[in-house]
């Protein structure tokens, strides 16, 4: 018995299984064409993707080389300017000449030169260099026609890609800000200092420092908020004390290095009126004849409130003084006048007593 279906059923029926096989045809022949563009698509992602991933990790590496190019130009800069005002008289720093400010530009310059190999990126220059002075408070180089203690750099270059150019990004502009200052002196080098004497951080902390006067030493007595050291020499004796103030009379003792918050100073306990004459004889070795004045760098002890020092004192940083012998009843006295912006020789970073290292530290 045959049941399937004849005449005009039959050719209805065939006509639907025609139209639904096309109908299949058609739809499969629409999902491979979504599938490709699904993976094109996708692919297009995954390679933006690993070129985010592989540009970008070798855009940090070269923008850390260029950072380090920018720092290593701004040091050799404001290392360049503490050299110029360094003054081993004592006097106060004079304002750079033009030429003291090219060659400030023309170190900056070389070193940039001797890094750049080092980046590894095309096309690497100093965008900008300026000397200024250094605000704490902005934390910005402010451009000074006069006295500047600030460098400034921003280099930039740039960085062919490798996987980014598929997205038409052929390279990237890669720059770095560097800024370094002369900062608050924090060591003193050995022989930086030729006074073995030292002024309380409480005394400093009154007020303004530039003119200020303390008297180091007299017949009876001297303020209590300084006090007379045998350096890191112990254990701290007058005689100590004497030896040491004879030494540097004759330039025969070289005073230790010294570093706020890492060293401390031995201080003598007692009146060293009986070595007044070798007091004398040291401040008449270092004066300027012409005008009777000794200037110095001071250590500055570590102390809550004015009380005279005893034995082993941490420092607290460094000061600029002025020493004069002044007549009084008792016989002759020290003073010590406190001046602010001079530059010694010595590393920057410690707290501001008004006197800054010649060797300069990042600010920036």
């Amino acid at each position: 018995m045959n049941d399937r279906p004849t005449g005009c059923c039959a050719d209805i029926s065939l006509s639907l299984r025609l139209s639904d096989g096309r109908r299949r045809g058609m739809l499969l022949h629409d999902e491979r064409g979504a599938v490709a563009v699904v993976i094109a698509v996708s692919l297009l992602a995954l390679v933006s993707l690993a070129a985010l991933v592989v540009d970008l990790g070798f855009a940090l590496a070269s923008r850390q080389h260029l950072q380090n190019l920018a720092d290593a130009a701004a040091l050799a800069g404001a290392g360049q300017l503490g050299r110029l005002y360094e003054n081993p008289a004592g006097a106060a720093p004079a304002a750079p000449s033009p030429a003291d400010r090219a060659r400030v530009r023309a170190v900056v310059s070389e070193v940039a030169a001797t890094n750049r190999a080092a980046t590894k990126l095309t096309g690497v220059t100093v965008a900008d260099l300026r000397l200024g002075r250094w605000n704490p408070a902005t934390r910005t180089v402010v451009s000074a026609s006069a006295d500047p203690d600030a460098v400034l750099v921003r280099a930039q270059g740039f960085m062919p890609t490798f996987l980014a150019g598929v997205v038409g990004i052929r390279q990237l502009s890669l720059s770095a800000t560097a800024s370094a200052a002369l900062t608050a002196m924090a060591e003193a080098t050995p022989g930086a200092l030729a006074l073995p004497a030292g002024i309380s951080s409480a005394w400093m902390a009154q007020g303004p420092i530039e003119g200020r006067r303390l008297r180091l030493y007299a017949p009876n007595g001297g303020d209590p908020c300084a006090g007379w050291s045998t350096f890191t020499d112990a254990p701290p004796t007058i005689g100590r004390l004497q030896s040491i103030v004879q030494g540097l009379t004759r330039r025969a003792y070289t005073s230790p290095s010294a570093l706020v918050d890492r060293t401390r100073f031995q201080f003598v306990v007692g009146n060293p009126a009986a070595i007044a004459p070798d007091l004398m004889a040291l401040y008449n070795a270092r004066k300027n004849p012409a005008t009777g004045q000794w200037t110095t760098t001071i250590a500055v002890y570590r102390q809550a409130q004015c009380a005279v020092p005893a034995g082993a004192v941490a420092l607290a940083g460094f000061a600029t003084a002025v020493i004069t012998a002044v007549p009084t009843p008792d016989g002759p006295a020290l003073d010590a006048v406190m001046r602010t912006g001079f530059i010694q020789r010595g590393r920057g970073g410690g707290p501001d007593y008004g006197t800054n290292g010649s060797i300069p530290a990042l600010v920036q």
